[in-house]
């Protein structure tokens, strides 16, 4: 029990189911490389010494063996499938999809910061904070005129690309309470190294205690990386006046006002021209769009996801819809903020 707490405490330490399913496999190809390098290995050095050049002796040359080939050949392809689907299977329960009933928080990265988007509308720099045992969805982005970053989180074993232009999902739930640190994982410039920041994992007290605005004790930091950081940050954290009720309440209303704002861009760049949600128009319509699966003019099927609809926006002949071929839609690239394309999506995703 001793040795494995040892190795437990070689990791950072897993502050999500995901990570610790990871951590499982992460020893267990640990184990499997020893035992391989042990047979081997050990084998190797006793022939050396028993099978050395000696004088009179002649050694007997030996062609192949079939029962030993089988071995070595069936053995580790077993293996080597056993920990593919070990792999498939984690990253397909706990990453690959976000539950139905998470938070969606939106991630922009820009040189050299991190900026967090609550479902009320209300925005943290460099501190993300989230209930415990709360399945949180992560939308990352990169400001447009910015470059590549990528947000890591190692006690939680997630790492996304922040890409501009672009939208990567990553989700987690965690239950253990703390501040956890968070890296730029892709080299970013001059200030790469001072871009962290701290997930801050809030029990059900403080939580609300916070969506309400008030002053809240910051719990202590977990696993490593963080003590720069404590050393320049305070110990509390408020988000700020709350004028407008439980977070339940605000959160409706940021969406709404994401709509309207969307269909206002809609309606100013013209796409209502071409596109409508009753289905009767030139171009596709954006009825029931999000999350659909398109067929493309290629034969490819698609899903209608936050990237298929910037993409269609910024450059509709790069993924044509079946039927629509001979339909010609002017590309949009550098035409709207971030801001726009962010309220553009959500409207289109309000209509399902």
């Amino acid at each position: 029990m001793k040795m494995l707490e040892m190795l437990k405490d070689l990791l950072p330490t897993a502050a999500t189911e995901a990570a610790r399913q990871w951590d499982h496999l992460f020893w267990f190809l640990i184990a499997v490389s020893v035992v391989f390098f042990l047979i081997v290995m050990v084998p190797l050095v006793v022939f050396v010494f028993k099978y050395r050049s000696r004088a009179g002796r002649r050694p007997t040359p030996i062609a192949h063996n079939d029962t030993l080939e089988i071995l070595w050949t069936a053995i580790p392809t077993v293996i080597l499938m056993g920990i593919f689907a070990w792999g498939w299977i984690v990253y397909k329960d706990l990453m690959m999809s976000a539950p139905s009933n998470s938070m969606e928080i939106k991630v922009m990265a820009q040189k050299w910061n991190w900026t967090f988007q609550y479902p009320d509308g209300r925005t943290t720099s460099n501190e993300l904070f989230v209930p415990a045992n709360t399945p949180v969805k992560l939308l990352i982005t990169s400001k447009s005129s910015d470059v590549l970053h990528s947000f890591f989180v190692p006690n939680f074993r997630i790492k996304k690309d922040a890409v501009p232009g672009m939208y990567n999902v990553a989700w987690f739930n965690s239950n253990i309470v703390g501040q956890h640190i968070v890296f730029c994982a892709e080299y970013c410039g001059a200030g790469h190294s001072q871009m962290k920041a701290k997930v801050v994992v809030l029990d059900p007290e403080r939580w609300e205690l916070w969506q309400w605005g008030k002053e809240i004790k910051l719990p202590e930091w977990v696993g490593f990386g963080g003590m720069e950081l404590a050393a320049s940050s305070s110990t509390t954290a408020s988000a700020g006046t709350e004028t407008t009720g439980i977070m339940a309440q605000n959160s409706q209303i940021h969406a709404d006002l994401m709509i309207k704002q969307g269909e206002k861009v809609f309606r100013s760049k013209g796409c209502i021209a071409c596109h409508s949600a009753a289905g009767d128009s030139v171009g596709p319509s954006h009825q029931g769009l999000f999350e659909s699966k398109v067929l493309l003019a290629d034969g490819r099927q698609v899903v209608a996801d936050e990237n298929y609809i910037r993409e269609s926006i910024e450059n509709p002949m790069a993924k044509i819809r079946k039927g629509f071929e001979n339909r010609v839609m002017p590309p949009y690239p550098g035409q709207l903020s971030d801001e726009e394309f962010d309220a553009l999506v959500a409207y289109i995703k309000s209509n399902r």
